[in-house]
């Protein structure tokens, strides 16, 4: 027998966007239905340790994590230099955090809400009646379910459940993030740790990997690498046994991953609303998706509630959310994107010079990046950056290749950034305003 779910909103997927979006329009008295692929206790194990900005949880009403949630709390990281002879501290703090407890936490407040949870639950299609997303299909532990909503949201990470499933004329992106476009994150948890090994949480320039804190005196060593499990998996213990050896006594392997794509031109349609990695929401500058999406579902919050109570659920009614996110974080991230990561490839003598003259890999310019999502590269400073690197040219510390690659990028993201400044207010300047992304993002 089909088992039927009827809502307000149908939130696919329970972990930290969904959960946090289904607890905040739950307590405003939202009638909400959490559908979660896993059983609900497993929510976040796959990568057991995160770490998220204690300045955003009074940002976004989040009551602060305590033991055993709370893992540690270090007042700073340490940014290593190239050839790890020298280091500087960024005083921005990170809450070390058992995600399946803070997954447990969440959902917690949802059903305190008066909101509803369904374990198990995987999407197979997409209801669509007249244009709009009505609902999805699927089994729930192997049995069948239909479930119908007036918004239906994709929280489903990266999987796009929802999303890939909607048709070609939607007028929402939905095509699966190519592997080229995926980010994987190595993790190995180690214990008993012999002296002389790094401390605290550790980043180091030229390389992807690094070494934070895991439980107690142990250590999460981890690397973020684009294209497969196999190839991080690899380049982890390549670096690793480069620089560490086989330090301490591995305890467990975790790995999770992420999009880092360009934003699709919309994040919503007739019926239905997308948040977090589902629609690629991740930070450009470090890949965390946690925060960047609660910045999405405070506004789609918002948006949601006042087209239920217009009794507009079309894609003009949810419009809003478009326009507020890419006018805002969106920009930014655009602008960092079309910037930061060819930079971040350059070679380690040219990462060097930069880091040594204070040149966005410095503790002001990390600071700066992880507190309001963009660089702080004013035309004033930019103006004075080109004749420190011109100085550098001179001298045979930096090439005229890199240099003439920043300047390039440094026009290029600030026209991206006004790209979406200047997001369409209405549907209807989307076609145009699209065209112009593409051409210039090139795909």
């Amino acid at each position: 027998m089909t088992k039927t779910i009827h809502t307000d909103v149908l939130i696919v997927g329970a972990g930290p966007i969904g959960a946090y979006l289904g607890w905040k329009l739950a307590a405003a008295g939202c009638d909400v239905h959490l559908l979660e692929a896993h059983t609900l206790d497993k929510v976040g194990a796959h990568i057991e340790v995160i770490h998220i900005d204690e300045i955003r949880f009074d940002e976004f009403e989040i009551p602060h994590p305590t033991p055993p949630e709370l893992i540690h709390l270090p007042p700073f990281f340490k940014v290593w230099s190239v050839d790890s002879s020298r280091y500087f501290e960024v005083h921005y703090p990170f809450y070390v955090i058992n995600m399946p407890l803070y997954m447990q936490r969440l959902h917690g407040y949802i059903r305190d809400a008066g909101g509803k949870l369904t374990e198990k639950a995987r999407v197979e299609d997409v209801i669509i009646e007249n244009g709009y997303v009505k609902g999805v299909t699927g089994n729930i532990d192997g049995e069948p379910f239909q479930a119908y909503a007036r918004i239906t949201v994709d929280a489903s990470g990266i999987v796009g459940a929802v999303r890939t499933h909607l048709p070609d004329d939607f007028g929402i992106e939905n095509t699966p993030i190519p592997p080229e476009q995926t980010f994987y994150s190595g993790l190995e948890l180690r214990d008993e740790i012999p002296v002389g090994y790094p401390t605290g949480s550790n980043s180091f320039l030229g390389t992807p990997g690094f070494w934070n804190m895991s439980y107690g005196d142990g250590a999460i060593l981890g690397i973020v690498i684009q294209g497969s499990a196999e190839l991080a998996w690899e380049r982890h213990k390549q670096w690793r046994e480069e620089r560490y050896g086989d330090p301490g006594k591995l305890v467990a392997k975790r790995i999770g991953c992420g999009p880092y794509r360009r934003a699709p031109l919309s994040y919503v349609g007739d019926g239905f609303v997308a948040v977090g990695d589902s629609v690629y929401q991740n930070k450009a500058f470090s890949g965390e998706g946690i925060v960047s999406g609660y910045t999405a579902c405070k506004i789609a919050k918002d948006v949601i509630l006042d087209a239920l109570e217009k009794d507009d659920c079309s894609k003009k009614g949810l419009w809003a959310y478009n326009t507020l996110y890419f006018r805002g974080q969106g920009a930014k991230f655009a602008g960092v994107m079309g910037f930061l990561p060819i930079v971040n490839d350059f070679p380690p003598e040219e990462l060097d010079f930069l880091n040594t003259n204070e040149i966005i890999f410095c503790k002001d310019d990390y600071e700066y990046l992880n507190l309001n999502y963009e660089l702080n590269l004013p035309p004033e400073r930019w103006a004075h950056i080109c004749e420190t690197i011109e100085a550098g040219v001179k001298e045979g510390k930096f090439s005229e290749k890199s240099f003439q690659t920043m300047k390039t990028l440094y026009d290029f993201s600030n026209q991206l950034k006004a790209l979406y400044l200047a997001y369409p207010e209405t549907p209807d300047d989307i076609t145009a305003w699209g065209e112009t992304q593409k051409a210039m993002w090139g795909y």
